[in-house]
């Protein structure tokens, strides 16, 4: 499809992929675990475009294989050469996926032949049952996923429950003796036959009653399909909706400021009408003033005129007055009335040119806020337009997108659930009974002594701090530090604890020359992130450096790491280390290449 290859290149010994999270650290550690021979792949949308996936192995004599497998396929084509790009001729092979007892043609056969465990037979219950090892029962033990390296279920086991552990630990017990279960007759008994009969009917009926619940009649593939595109609608239609949101935000921010200004507006409205009725009075009082002042001046007159006896200015009695004592008296009132008319008309002409300009800046007024109110109308009619024609709608839509969604990943979770009864009811087919007596061999004592000190051994060069002995159960497959189980420690002791198991583990087969795959995956291991106050004390910084030290310096396998925290630099020099940044112009852009990532 022209798209540049999403590729790592693991080193020999270590390899360290870390950064951000979101950026398909652990899709490495899945497509490692699906290209040897997991059911399926979580098929994240960067890897849609991608057609095939191609994982490179190093066989015991040095021999290079190169195996291929398509997002959805039950195949795995093998090349006996190193392929780094899309191939499209013929394999040198072509093996099923999965395991199967009745025929050689299966990866798992394929590749426990390479390692020499081919044949190789494990138990499954305490009365000395048996089957064929498989690749995968031994797969667990090599890589570990971010889920299981913090999982209080012990690391022996691959799943919480009753079904299988006898097996998962026979295949622990075949990894540190180097030897597995003896043949036995294979076929079952009468009574074992009535009771595998008893558990496959019980069976059906889960099946089918699970089978009814399914409320699409697509199959598994079909739903997947299907929820990858209703994945993609809803990221579009999520997108649409933080634009209508922002845009509705934008709206009612800008209606608030406009509400704001009109009331703002208002209080000065109303501020002028308050002066323009004070100034109102006032006025009203300057021209009282001004008219009792021309009554004054025209009484004075009159008085002076037409009135004897004492005067009516002074007191002055008659004689006492001046022949011209009235028109001088007369004068100086004429005089003062019309000094203080005067001032009196100045004041007012003064106060009238201040209400005019109060009226003309409460016109300015009237009309900047019946804008602002006509704007504010149009904002809110936006604000509802938006909400009840764009909003709702999508947001109905999604609500709808969302409960198909629900629906679709409860068919697939009862079509994974059927998955795993039909792969139940397949090994009580295929699995031979034999008459019971023999119970399963234990480990012996000194085996196990020996690994209990290779843990412990692994946990000291780490510089993890802790007291007492390392104890492994065998029974329960629980290993203990000081007393203490794994399961009993938080999160971070407990990834340390299983990383620390499956180094030892791989370190003792390759030591001792017992077939292993020769490697090892661990997604995870130091937890980098931790909830407020859940620290382990026992887990100091400098375990980080230390790990990564051992591993690549003391570890006899191939090593890979992925996790959050970046490595020591003296790590960076020696070992293969990527780191995977949520930043387009960074050191690299998580696993698929930018154009993948931004083709989705």
């Amino acid at each position: 499809m022209g798209l540049e290859p999403a590729q790592v290149t693991f080193h020999p010994r270590l390899t360290v992929v870390y950064g951000a999270s979101d950026t398909g650290k652990s899709f490495v550690t899945e497509a490692i675990d699906y290209m040897l021979g997991a059911r399926k792949l979580n098929v994240i949308p960067e890897a849609e475009r991608y057609s095939q996936i191609l994982l490179g192995v190093v066989l015991p004599d040095g021999s290079v294989i190169t195996l291929v497998r398509g997002l959805r396929s039950t195949i795995i084509k093998v090349y006996r050469s190193d392929v780094r790009d899309v191939v499209h001729h013929s394999p040198d092979l072509v093996l099923a996926a999965q395991h199967s007892t009745k025929g050689s043609a299966n990866l798992s056969r394929f590749l426990l032949s390479q390692i020499g465990l081919d044949n190789t037979l494990i138990s499954t219950n305490d009365r000395g049952n048996t089957k064929l090892l498989a690749f995968r029962d031994l797969l667990h033990l090599c890589l570990v996923s971010e889920t299981r390296m913090v999982s209080p279920v012990p690391p022996a086991l691959r799943a919480a429950g009753t079904n299988g552990q006898t097996a998962y630990r026979s295949a622990l017990k075949l990894m540190l003796t180097g030897a597995g279960e003896p043949p036995t007759a294979t076929g079952p008994n009468p009574a074992q036959r009535r009771v595998h009969k008893g558990k496959i009917t019980l069976l059906d009926g889960l099946i089918i009653d699970l089978q009814r619940q399914l409320t699409n009649d697509s199959n598994q593939r079909d739903l997947e399909q299907q929820l990858a595109r209703l994945i993609a609608t809803l990221n579009s239609r999520s997108s649409a909706l933080r634009e209508v949101a922002d845009r509705q935000v934008e709206a009612v921010a800008q209606r608030t400021t406009l509400s704001v200004t009109l009331a703002q507006y208002d209080e000065r409205l109303a501020e002028i009408d308050s002066l323009l009725g004070r100034f109102g009075l006032l006025r009203s009082q300057y021209e009282s003033d001004l008219a009792r002042l021309a009554m004054v001046n025209e009484a004075g007159s009159l008085l002076g005129y037409f009135t004897t006896g004492a005067c009516v200015f002074c007191g002055a009695e008659p004689e006492h007055q001046r022949p011209t004592h009235s028109e001088q008296e007369t004068t100086a009132l004429h005089a003062a009335v019309d000094a203080e008319s005067t001032k009196t008309r100045h004041l007012l002409g003064d106060l009238l040119l201040t209400i005019d300009g109060l009226r003309v800046q409460r016109d300015e007024l009237a009309q900047l806020r019946d804008n602002h109110r006509a704007q504010a109308e149009t904002v809110t009619g936006e604000i509802t337009r938006i909400t009840e024609e764009e909003l709702r709608p999508l947001e109905a839509e999604t609500a709808e997108l969302m409960a198909k969604r629900s629906e679709i990943e409860r068919d697939l979770g009862l079509h994974e659930r059927i998955e795993e009864l039909e792969t139940v009811k397949q090994s009580l087919v295929a699995e031979g009974a034999v008459p019971g007596g023999r119970p399963s061999g234990s480990i012996p004592a000194r085996v196990i002594v020996g690994f209990e000190r290779a843990i412990q051994h692994a946990l000291e060069v780490w510089r993890v701090r802790f007291t007492g002995e390392v104890d492994y159960d065998q029974y329960t497959a629980e290993m203990s530090v000081g007393g203490k189980t794994r399961a009993g420690h938080g999160k971070g002791m407990r990834a340390v604890l299983n990383a620390a198991f499956t180094v030892a583990l791989a370190d003792l087969c390759l030591s001792q020359e017992h077939s292993h795959p020769g490697f090892i995956v661990l997604d995870s291991p130091l937890v980098t992130y931790r909830e407020p106050g859940t620290r382990d004390a026992a887990l100091p910084d400098s375990v980080k450096d230390y790990f990564y030290r051992g591993l690549l310096h003391n570890f006899a396998g191939q090593a890979i790491v992925v996790e959050n925290g970046d490595p020591p630099a003296d790590i960076t020099e020696e070992a293969e280390v990527y780191m995977f940044s949520r930043e387009r112009d960074g050191q690299r852009f998580g696993f698929f290449p930018t154009e993948a990532a931004a083709g989705q």
